[in-house]
């Protein structure tokens, strides 16, 4: 009942309007004509049957012209507004029922509706950007659930073995070990979905402070000693002393974290690792070089993208979300991140950062961090 009403709704309207026209145009133009027949005829002295005899072909006269301004003022009302709005209305009904690939095709070689092609074209846009939005969260939850998946059904198959009557004490250990480096894995992957997902949706802001970024780096550096010696790889350091600067400590600890973590993890054992962090004016410019497993061209497009691992034979070494946060930090900060690779022999991460300390940050409200971002290894 409601949606035949609904139906009948738009077509009684429309009657309406036409009934209306026709009755605005109908008065003007009887107004016009008696107007100018008054002001041609004044003074002329005309017989009384002669008016009686042309008064209704006159009147006539005005009943069809009306009719006819009224059909041609519906057409182009009908061409110029109706119908491309009504593809509109049709368009957006169907993004508003979950039809994300629903488009409007506008009609760009009718001059009456330029004005309205700017319009098809955002709500176009719209439905777009609805529909990529759509399809990235599709994969994010995709891509959680595998993530998941593998270190999970590890947990449940060394739980099994562990239940085992008479089992040496050495293989619990062993299995021990092995649940508790994949529960590890599972803490990273929700915390470093948790920071994205913070930083994605502006959750948090930088706290700019002035402090020592080449101190930084050095604890950064220090705070990896086990791995480089217990994979024996040649560190060389160049960073530039008392290098001050103004951003957000929290945020860099986490982005020359990762960027020194990749670098020492997936080289081999005996490799080398450069980092150097300098300044140029106001630009700090930091470097990782690596002489790892590199990567191709195809890999390095996608490097910065969520869960993105193009050697799957180094998956267990992360879950492909490290350097997605490394992007959006430095996204957020106004800086710069490049990568510049060959397979087979080695990576180089390159960071722009303008961390002048005159920098000033204006109608930025600023939200406490309390190390909600750094709780956990990157």
């Amino acid at each position: 009942m409601g949606s035949s009403a609904n139906r009948r709704s738009p077509l009684f309207g429309s009657v309406a309007f036409s009934l209306m026209s026709y009755v605005f145009i109908f008065l003007m133009i009887s107004f016009i004509l008696t107007c100018s027949i008054m002001l041609f005829l004044q003074g002329a002295p005309l017989p009384e049957e002669f008016i009686r005899r042309r008064a209704p072909r006159t009147f006539a006269n005005i009943f069809i012209l009306s009719f006819m301004f009224t059909i041609i003022t519906m057409t182009i009302k009908y061409v110029a507004f109706d119908r491309p709005m009504n593809k509109i209305a049709l368009t957006a009904r169907q993004i508003a029922s979950g039809n994300f690939s629903a488009r409007v095709h506008p009609d760009r070689g009718n001059p009456a509706v330029r004005q309205l092609v700017d319009f098809q074209d955002v709500l176009n846009e719209i439905a777009c950007q609805i529909q990529s939005v759509e399809g990235l969260q599709e994969e994010f939850l995709s891509n959680v659930s595998h993530e998941m998946k593998t270190p999970l059904a590890v947990i449940k198959n060394y739980t099994s073995l562990l239940r085992q009557p008479n089992l040496a004490e050495s293989d619990k250990e062993a299995y021990c070990a092995v649940i508790e480096s994949q529960v590890q894995n599972l803490s990273s992957l929700v915390t470093n979905v948790l920071k994205l997902n913070k930083l994605e949706n502006q959750r948090v802001c930088p706290e700019y402070e002035i402090f020592d970024f080449g101190e930084l780096m050095c604890e950064v550096v220090l705070s990896f000693e086990h791995l480089w010696e217990e994979k024996d790889i040649d560190l060389q350091v160049n960073i530039q002393q008392e290098l001050l600067v103004r951003s957000d400590r929290t945020f860099l600890m986490l982005v020359c974290s990762n960027l020194v973590s990749n670098a020492l993890k997936f080289t081999p054992p005996g490799g080398k690792v450069w980092v150097s962090c300098q300044q140029n004016g106001a630009i700090v410019d930091l470097r990782v070089q690596d002489t790892g497993c590199g990567m191709g061209e195809e890999t390095g497009r996608h490097i910065f993208e969520k869960f993105y691992q193009g050697d799957t034979s180094h998956q267990s070494l992360g879950n492909g979300l490290g350097l997605a946060l490394v992007k959006r930090i430095i996204d957020v900060l106004g800086g710069e991140i490049s990568v510049s690779s060959t397979l087979g022999q080695g990576s180089t991460f390159s960071v722009r950062l303008d961390c002048q300390l005159e920098q000033k940050v204006d109608g930025v409200e600023e939200l406490p961090l309390s190390g909600a971002l750094l709780e956990s290894d990157c």
